[in-house]
């Protein structure tokens, strides 16, 4: 596939990312990479090397115990596993450099995937020892020249990455389930109302 059809693919997928989270209601995806404004907000830079990293969407929470909190997300529109274990750990590394930039602005990162991947390791692909792993194996984005990856890592960073993290499985039939917007609307004024309620 080209760079152009990735490019493409990738915008496709993110759009449609978008549009499965709003649909349960509680996810407002207010930044998408890369219309105007949203990408400074999803944009950060590796600590080393000059180079900078981007996420796919962003926005905040509504309602219950997350209402208000905010969100980065990638997105991997795969119809195969192929390097989705490579961009998987990537995303971790990318996750732990933001969530020691903005902490406070860093509540939720997920992963959105049409495809899983790392099954045998499902259970622990959120973990601390995860995201530590994916740190060590992008140190040279992360820590100086010459440092000790394994005893420069924060270890207090990576739980608190590994307790932010989502995994979200999406498929082209699951998409079809969503309510309409006038549901949705329902929803949101019900909300509001209630909201408003002394």
């Amino acid at each position: 596939m080209t760079g152009e059809a990735l490019h493409d693919l990738g915008r496709e997928g993110a759009r449609r990312a978008k549009q499965w989270l709003e649909s349960t209601s509680r996810v407002d995806a207010c930044w998408v990479n890369p219309d105007k404004g949203a990408a400074q907000k999803l944009t950060f830079r590796w600590p080393e090397g000059g180079h900078s990293f981007s996420f796919d969407l962003g926005g905040k929470l509504r309602y219950g115990d997350f209402d208000g909190e905010l969100f980065y997300a990638e997105v991997k529109k795969y119809s195969v596993v192929g390097d989705l274990n490579a961009h998987y750990k990537a995303f971790l590394a990318k996750c732990y450099v933001a969530y020691l930039e903005v902490p406070n602005f860093a509540d939720h990162f997920m992963w959105v995937s049409w495809t899983p991947h790392g099954t045998s390791r499902w259970a622990t692909l959120t973990s601390a020892a995860e995201v530590r792993a994916a740190v060590v194996a992008h140190a040279s984005r992360i820590f100086p020249a010459g440092a000790d990856p394994a005893a420069s890592v924060s270890e207090e960073a990576c739980k608190a990455v590994s307790d932010r993290l989502w995994l979200l499985i999406l498929s082209d039939r699951q998409e079809s389930l969503v309510p309409s917007v006038e549901h949705l609307g329902l929803i949101h004024s019900h909300e509001l109302r209630k909201a408003m309620t002394p």
